[in-house]
């Protein structure tokens, strides 16, 4: 007879959950333009070498504009706070 430890099962759940969610994740590195909607609640950053401006934006949001120009960004880093 087997005896199967509940909090062993807990534990697996739980994992599965995280992986999950990582699992559906826009990988780092990922890059929109201006005015696209956010694929990933993160911190994006501006692709240009001389202003490196930083944003948060709030996945299903726009990308915003610089100074009234469209712009590449990049994803940084995420924002685990939306999640």
């Amino acid at each position: 007879m087997m005896k199967i430890d509940s909090s062993n099962l807990t534990i697996a759940t739980a994992f599965a959950s995280v992986s999950q969610a990582e699992s559906t994740r826009s990988p780092l590195g990922i890059k929109r333009m201006s005015g696209h909607i956010c694929p990933q609640s993160g911190y994006w950053q501006m692709d240009n070498p001389v202003a490196k401006n930083v944003v948060n934006v709030k996945k299903g949001e726009n990308l915003p504009w610089q100074n009234g120009y469209p712009v590449n960004w990049t994803l940084i880093k995420y924002d685990l706070s939306y999640d």
